[in-house]
């Protein structure tokens, strides 16, 4: 006998096709797990044990950032969104267009929202130390070298805030981040632009990938600042790619779909290029007969 179907898990399914095409459940999930990563980030990381003299961690303080938070969310979500907006208004038929925008930008926000989430977590659970932790710290005078501390041991930083904000390393937020926005607005615009048909031209190809030149650099500057380690970078980019990969074919084609352009759920009747070419030389064939 089985507990539960594999398909509906014994939940209701949606009866409204307008719910199933909008996705309002995932509207729903999103919301959740914006105030979700509230929660999360709030949580104190676990205080794994360091060495006054280890020299990975003597690295100087930093501060202000080359890419703060602020810069951040502006470059990996706002920018994205704006260009999404910019390229709907230009490129997308009006048969399809609001469903296309909204598609895209709850595509977008959930590749961001839900990266933010699981690297928050996973650093806090991890609790490895940053490159400029000691500075952080400020450890007590008495501390020996060769001896493993706890931060509550021996660091005398009054902003407590700080200490524990050393504590989130692994994987790196911002490199995370960065590559969850950039990597879904890479994959969306080489849908938009259909970069499978070789006819087009390569720059189209170029424009797609530059997004993730951007989340490279926003990466590089963590190391610079000398608040991560290169395989905190190297695994959050890793994270940020995966997850915005996953989250896109959720809600699109393959970049390599003839309706890669179109969501998956879009039943509007835009034709695909192909079409469009044979109706153009189909009514200019038509045209020639007229003139005859």
């Amino acid at each position: 006998m089985v507990i539960l179907d594999r398909f509906t898990l014994n939940l209701p399914l949606a009866t409204s096709h307008n719910i199933t095409k909008w996705k309002v459940n995932d509207l729903f999930v999103l919301i959740v797990l914006v105030i979700l990563n509230v929660f999360v980030y709030r949580i104190e990381p676990f205080q794994r044990q360091f060495l006054i003299n280890d020299i990975t961690l003597n690295h100087p303080f930093k501060d202000p950032q080359q890419v703060s938070d602020l810069d951040l969310f502006v470059y990996s979500l706002i920018i994205p969104i704006g260009i999404i907006c910019f390229i709907v208004l230009l490129l997308a038929n009006t048969q399809h267009r609001w469903y296309l925008l909204y598609i895209s930008l709850l595509g977008q926000g959930m590749a961001f929202i839900a990266t933010c989430l699981f690297s928050n977590f996973i650093k806090n659970y991890i609790g490895r130390c940053r490159p400029d932790f000691i500075v952080r710290c400020q450890p007590s005078m008495d501390a020996l070298p060769n001896v493993y501390y706890r931060a509550d041991d021996i660091c005398l930083n009054p902003d407590r805030s700080v200490v524990l904000e050393g504590y989130r390393t692994t994987p790196s937020g911002h490199s995370c981040e960065s590559f969850a926005g950039l990597t879904f607005l890479s994959y969306w615009i080489a849908g938009q632009l259909i970069i499978w048909n070789n006819q087009l031209g390569i720059w189209r190809k170029i424009i797609s990938w530059l997004p993730l030149l951007g989340a490279s650099l926003i990466a590089l500057t963590r190391t610079q600042d000398y608040r991560h380690h290169f395989v905190d970078v190297i695994i959050g980019a890793i994270m940020g790619w995966f997850i915005a990969k996953h989250v896109y074919r959720l809600y699109f084609p393959s970049i390599n779909s003839i309706n890669c352009f179109k969501p998956l759920l879009d039943d509007s009747q835009v034709l695909t290029p192909q079409e469009a070419l044979s109706h153009d030389m189909a009514q200019a064939d038509e045209f020639q007969l007229e003139r005859r």
